[in-house]
């Protein structure tokens, strides 16, 4: 029975020597005991709550105020008497019961001292735990990849050697107000729509920057790839565009403002941009308006090789699918639409969408009624009059291929500015289209078209509203229903019993049951 004493005092031993090293390191202390002499409400630890046991009394405990629990256990049967002075208990069922010693360890209790920290494992204790920092980085020079990843920003260059990025004015705050901080991100499509507050449009028309195609476009190119950033000899990109007019007031218009901008940017895989253009929607908006609202977007298309110069998305293949653009022989099949005040813009005519926008026009005191009658044509078509459209969506502009003429309704030229103008006030869009090919598989396909103009005498310098009409007919032909599968007719085999019987019936001919009864018979 020696053996079991000695391995209980050993237990003892190693317990108490677990105690009094760690007491050293760690103080009773109850956190929430915050009122002195008073019991505080669910604070288990408080030596105030006259409660020999206060964790029957409260609904719960207060973190920290009640002490973690570890047991050192071994198997029952090897101890013979029980002589230490921690708490014990037995756990578990005999031939399996554990006898337990609970730890008298400081540091279960409710406060441990943290942990020495001087010179020496300053740097050491902090770097584990240190996060985000104010100080800044130390300027070093950035690393520029190779190529442009989707998501990297298209840097330029200014005529001046400052290295920028491409910018793509956001709308920020509750009123949508545009900044031009937003960078644009390689291969991100987004189009962004914000709004220019102008306090006195008279004043800023010619000297608001934002307001004139040159903002957008002068004075910068664009860098191949990012590595150029660091190299003298790099190929910029220049921005090119067509447009090259510039804001004027005249009569309380302002002229020639910006309404839409859109960059082309293209690219050659890894070898870089190898083009970036830009067009404008230029509008005429009245001094008396204060918002001018304006669009941004960049798109890019790969191109085969650095001579392409430029690539068109097909509305299907082959067939058209219902809301892409519609294809003429000169682009997009464009649309009239409305912006903040007195100002037409442009946008795409969607397969399959019947539609009705307009605007509002105002004729210039320098311009004639032919000349109000040509600009009112070109606003009505988007620009230059298209000859056909694409029957199927994958022809794209100057590409050969199936097309269908346009029939055109247009009005005769009449009147003068002195007294009444005639000129065009609405324009329908008749497209005609069928689907084609299998049932199983049926292609969308534009059959016929006809533009059918309505005009009307106006006063030239009057205000007049345009309005645009589209409109979707199907002409598709469905073939004859398939007919039912024909009947099959059953008929007895050519056998011994031919002669007998009748062939032209399944049922059992009479022949053949004379025949059985003779034969049966005879036997």
């Amino acid at each position: 029975m020696a053996g079991p004493r000695v391995l209980l005092l050993v237990v003892a031993l190693y317990w108490g020597s677990r105690a009094g090293s760690a007491a050293s390191s760690g103080v009773t202390i109850c956190v929430c005991d915050l009122s002195p002499g008073s019991c505080d409400i669910n604070c288990c630890c408080d030596p105030d709550c006259s409660s020999s046991d206060p964790t029957n009394v409260f609904s719960f405990c207060l973190p920290g105020s009640t002490k973690a629990q570890r047991w050192a256990c071994l198997s029952s049967w090897l101890i013979f008497r029980n002589n230490t002075p921690y708490t014990t208990t037995l756990l578990g069922t005999a031939p399996a019961e554990l006898f337990c010693v609970s730890s008298a360890d400081a540091s279960l209790n409710y406060f441990v001292t943290p942990r020495t920290v001087d010179a020496s494992n300053f740097a050491s204790i902090s770097g584990q735990y240190q996060g985000a920092s104010f100080i800044p980085a130390s300027s070093t020079t950035p690393a520029f990849s190779s190529f442009y990843k989707a998501g990297d920003l298209v840097l330029t260059i200014s005529t001046s050697g400052a290295l920028g990025v491409l910018r793509q004015p956001a709308p920020i705050g509750d009123q949508s107000l545009c900044s031009d901080n937003n960078p644009a991100k390689f291969l991100s499509n987004p189009s962004t729509s914000c709004v220019r507050l102008l306090s006195n449009l008279t004043a800023s028309c010619v000297t608001e920057r934002s307001l004139s195609p040159s903002f957008y476009y002068q004075d910068v190119a664009v860098l191949r790839v990012p590595a150029d950033a660091t190299n003298q000899n790099a190929i910029k990109v220049p921005i090119t565009s067509s447009v090259t007019s510039a804001p004027y007031l005249q009569g309380g218009i302002c002229n020639n403002i910006v309404t839409q901008v859109i960059y082309t940017v293209l690219y050659n895989g890894t070898q870089g941009i190898t083009g970036v253009s830009v067009d404008f929607t230029l509008s005429n908006v009245s001094t008396a308006s204060v918002l001018i609202s304006q669009t941004f977007s960049v798109l890019y298309k790969p191109v085969g090789s650095a001579s392409q110069s430029s690539v068109q998305s097909r509305s299907g293949n082959p067939g058209y699918l219902v809301g892409l653009p519609v294809l003429s022989d000169i682009g997009h099949l464009s649309l009239l639409t409305s912006l903040v005040g007195d100002s037409c813009s442009q946008s795409d005519v969607q397969f399959g969408v019947n539609s009705v926008s307009g605007c509002v026009i105002r004729g210039n005191a320098q311009e004639t009624c032919g000349d109000l009658q040509a600009r009112t044509y070109r606003l009505l078509l988007g620009g230059t009059a298209p000859g056909s459209l694409a029957m199927f969506g994958n022809i794209t502009a100057g590409q050969v291929g199936d097309r269908t003429p346009i029939i055109y309704q247009n009005c005769s030229f009449q009147g003068d500015c002195a007294s009444t103008c005639l000129i065009p006030t609405s324009i329908h869009m008749q497209i005609l289209w069928a689907r084609a090919g299998l049932l199983s598989n049926p292609q969308s396909e534009v059959v016929g078209a006809r533009f059918v103009f309505r005009c009307q005498y106006v006063q030239c310098q009057a205000t007049t509203p345009l309005q645009t009409r589209v409109s979707f007919t199907d002409l598709t032909r469905r073939g004859p229903a398939p007919r039912s599968s024909p009947s099959v007719t059953a008929r007895a085999p050519l056998d011994f019993f031919f002669p007998f019987y009748s062939g032209a019936a399944v049922t059992t001919p009479r022949g053949l049951l004379l025949c059985l009864t003779v034969f049966i018979l005879s036997l």
